[in-house]
């Protein structure tokens, strides 16, 4: 009787259930948030990097950005059943790439490393644009998208908080973006960028050929914002809006500029 009491006292101390077999260890107390990973105000999106945050995942920090498994560091993910590609696995945080099945209410199930099963549901947009930004503090990075930027499409440059060289009509600067949530964007209307609500020529809205779950957007600089100074950035997709980036528009590119070889430094 003493030892069926101690178990008791245990078993409610710690919150936990006991009750381990072939299915493994259901979670008691502890909570998991299911969020999109770029873009927490947005729906989590068909084919696009989606986040799990709690506790006690792994005892391990593992990223396998180009050719993610299902299984990493011991960390599995399934949503309806289907096994997720895992991008990023710590203690606290698993990043998996949702599957293009359709949208709606999915039910995702993760098995920790010490085969610890917790459970949730969320919701599936076909399309919502997320931006990789470089912090989210008060630096001076802060808010800057990750991606590149070219004069002449040969030399490209890491975008930083530093004014970008804005290039003529003929020979518009690009700038490259990285994200997520925004492939399935053309047959939503289109995915848009806008500096400052003024519209920018598109290049290309398309899936990373790189970095799985990761999306690429190309834009034009209006030669008319050069000088502008540090300008808002917003990418959208049938008016749903990506979260806050800013840019920094330098001088245009003049002639005499580059005769005097005053172009954007080598490719790093």
């Amino acid at each position: 009787m003493r030892h069926l009491l101690l178990l008791g006292v245990l078993v409610f101390l710690t919150g936990t259930s006991f009750g381990q077999g072939a299915e493994g260890i259901e979670a008691g107390a502890q909570t998991i948030t299911v969020r999109n990973f770029l873009h927490v105000a947005a729906p989590i999106v068909r084919e696009s990097l989606a986040a799990i945050e709690g506790d006690n995942f792994t005892d391990v920090d593992l990223v396998e950005p180009f050719s993610p498994p299902t299984t990493l560091g011991g960390v599995t993910v399934t949503v309806n059943g289907v096994p997720q590609r895992i991008r990023s696995v710590s203690r606290t945080l698993v990043v998996f790439i949702v599957d293009a099945g359709g949208s709606g209410l999915r039910a995702v199930e993760l098995r920790t490393k010490t085969n610890v099963v917790h459970r949730s549901s969320f919701q599936v947009a076909t399309a919502w644009p997320g931006l990789f930004v470089q912090s989210t503090g008060e630096d001076s990075e802060a808010f800057i998208p990750s991606g590149l930027w070219t004069t002449d499409g040969i030399q490209l440059l890491p975008l930083t908080s530093a004014p970008i060289q804005v290039g003529p009509a003929n020979r518009p600067t690009l700038v490259i973006l990285q994200g997520s949530g925004w492939r399935q964007g053309t047959m939503m209307g289109g995915v848009q960028v806008r500096l400052n609500g003024i519209a920018c020529p598109l290049v290309a809205a398309r899936s990373s050929a790189l970095f799985a779950g990761q999306d690429e957007l190309v834009f034009q600089v209006p030669a008319m914002l050069a000088g502008r100074g540090v300008m808002d950035m917003v990418v959208t997709v049938a008016g749903r809006e990506s979260n806050y980036a800013r840019i920094n528009l330098g001088n245009a590119i003049t002639t005499s500029a580059k005769a005097s070889g005053a172009a954007p430094p080598k490719r790093q």
